[in-house]
């Protein structure tokens, strides 16, 4: 029978703290614990089966497709926890939010909105082109979610059209 998603979670409530978690325990059937992103959760083994891990509550967590595709593959059960806290979030839905600056920032080597004075004029001008830039984005079938590149063209997009109002 496969270990269910409850089991996965009691145990860890007793064997890991959720400090430095993107997640609580009281949402982690819900939300992926690496992303925070309310998605159909996978279960994710920490040691993969090809390595010897088990199918334990002890050696599996609950991540999203798309974490799940990107966690570690390794056989070194601390490393997921490593892992997960390197990647926590402050607020529940900003994981793929702050990912996008990291990426705007490694395709066009600078923060986005570098140099820009936060006036409320400025701020309109963002909302305002940000309503319409996203008109222009989707999301991959099945994610539900902006991906990061997506986000760092929206970024791009709001911060041309921001220094044209101030120029």
């Amino acid at each position: 029978m496969e270990t269910t998603h409850r089991e996965i979670v009691n145990y860890w409530i007793g064997h890991q703290s959720e400090c430095g978690l993107s997640v609580d325990w009281r949402e982690a059937e819900k939300l992926c614990w690496r992303c925070a992103h309310k998605r159909m959760l996978q279960r994710c083994h920490i040691i993969p089966r090809s390595l010897g891990g088990d199918e334990s509550p002890s050696n599996l967590v609950l991540l999203c497709a798309q974490c799940h595709a990107e966690a570690p593959n390794v056989n070194d059960p601390e490393f997921m926890w490593v892992w997960l806290r390197a990647h926590a979030v402050s607020f529940y839905g900003t994981y793929w939010l702050e990912r996008g600056i990291r990426e705007y920032e490694f395709v066009y080597g600078e923060k986005p909105f570098s140099g820009l004075t936060n006036t409320d004029e400025l701020m309109k001008k963002v909302m305002d082109v940000a309503q319409q830039i996203f008109q222009k984005t989707s999301t991959h079938w099945g994610q539900g979610k902006i991906n990061p590149a997506t986000w760092a063209w929206v970024f791009r997009q709001i911060d041309e059209e921001a220094r044209e109002t101030i120029d």
